[in-house]
């Protein structure tokens, strides 16, 4: 028997978030284990119920499968200054990705600015998602995701705050009406940038997290006066938790103290992760040697890639796949340099603060659901248990 369904999403609300929302913290809740990487990585898993390991989304920047990747052009200026500046590296490639690229790529992040990475290994690097979330094939003929799905059973649905460029303000999203509806789903994306700006837990967190409540509740109310207790179902969730930063390394340094010229081999540094393409075993031991002196990294083992649902994918991880401690960030990242970011996300699905958080009016069968888990029990709710089969989530709600 279907339901009508509202789903809310905000992105990085961690569980323990729910003690400053008195309303959401009045319905059932249990914490949503994460997926080891950023929001990228965790999207195409609730809205296809399947682990990375099957839909290799796993990064914005991956290594080029091709033999000349979208940016070769530009990989032949050398690695001296003015190229070797992450000012000139970020305009650099802005402007060919406005020019040359943008019709390639309808994706939410698209291609976007390099910085700190010499321009030489350019040519190596791509883009790891090409269309966005709702379109047809996002990821393939064989994995659909939720609004795939809608769309071929011809069922109404509203979405609101998916797109930029507002994105999943709260002030902005559009309400409508649920019986004109039957699934809703509002993306709340502004909870993440104040969570990065200020922390989730200061006093400005604190301050939005009250408001996305009321916001849940008054939507709730909606749909209570209209269908009654029984008669719809609520979800909302995260994507993954918050954790303040309390470390930084530049790993740059690091491996100059060592006598290790770091731009001599293809790397790709993220916020949490780095990812080296180590071409001989010599530079493999040499890797493993300066990332051992970093007591909050740790290497992802080969066993450890099928615990976490990862696919061992050289391309989309690299030769040698590092994540760090919760509360630790590199800078000099690919994409910045992270100095005015208090708060961080991508770590460990274990990291204490990065648990997500999964709320419903039903019943919630399990202790802990996970990002597949949000797709498998809305799909239930609309009456498509059929769409079960072969994924990797669990129907949580009863």
């Amino acid at each position: 028997m279907s339901k009508p369904v509202l789903s809310i999403f905000s992105d990085g609300v961690r569980y323990d978030s729910l003690q400053y929302m008195p309303f959401s913290n009045s319905l059932n809740s249990v914490p949503l284990e994460t997926i080891l990487g950023y929001s990228i990585t965790c999207h195409p898993s609730m809205y296809t119920g399947v682990y990375p390991d099957k839909h290799k989304i796993a990064f914005h920047w991956i290594k080029s499968n091709k033999k000349h990747g979208p940016y070769s052009l530009l990989g032949a200026f050398p690695n001296i200054f003015p190229f070797s500046s992450p000012n000139i590296q970020a305009i650099a490639s802005h402007i060919y990705a406005k020019l040359f690229l943008k019709r390639k790529a309808r994706s939410f992040m698209g291609y976007g600015k390099i910085l700190n990475l010499p321009m030489k290994f350019w040519n190596q690097i791509d883009i790891n998602e090409f269309k966005y979330w709702d379109d047809n094939n996002y990821i393939n003929e064989n994995i659909k995701t939720i609004f795939e799905i809608l769309r071929k059973e011809k069922i109404k649905y509203h979405v609101s705050g998916l797109y930029k460029p507002n994105l999943g303000k709260i002030d902005t999203i559009k309400i409508v009406d649920q019986k004109n509806f039957e699934w809703i789903y509002y993306f709340i994306g502004e909870s993440d940038s104040i969570s990065h700006k200020f922390t989730q837990h200061s006093d400005e967190g604190k301050e939005f997290l009250l408001k996305l409540d009321k916001f849940i509740e008054k939507r709730y109310n909606e749909n209570l006066m209209l269908y009654g207790k029984d008669g719809f179902d609520l979800v909302f969730w995260s994507d993954h938790g918050h954790i303040p930063i309390q470390k930084r390394y530049n790993l740059y340094n690091i491996f100059k103290e060592n006598e290790f010229k770091l731009n001599s081999l293809f790397n790709i540094i993220d916020s949490t992760t780095v990812r080296f393409w180590t071409k001989t075993d010599v530079q493999r031991e040499q890797i493993v040697k300066v990332m051992d002196q970093i007591p909050e990294a740790h290497l992802v083992t080969e066993e450890q890639f099928g615990q976490l649902h990862l696919p061992k994918d050289e391309n989309l991880y690299g030769i040698l796949f590092y994540y760090l401690d919760g509360g630790t960030v590199f800078t000099h990242t690919i994409h910045g340099f992270g100095k005015d970011v208090k708060s961080m996300h991508g770590y460990h699905p274990d990291a204490k603060g990065n648990e997500g958080i999964f709320v419903s009016n039903r019943k919630i069968n399990s202790k802990k659901v996970t990002l597949p888990d949000v797709f498998a029990s809305t799909i239930s709710s609309l009456g498509f248990k059929q769409y079960l089969k072969g994924i990797d989530g669990q129907n949580r709600i009863s």
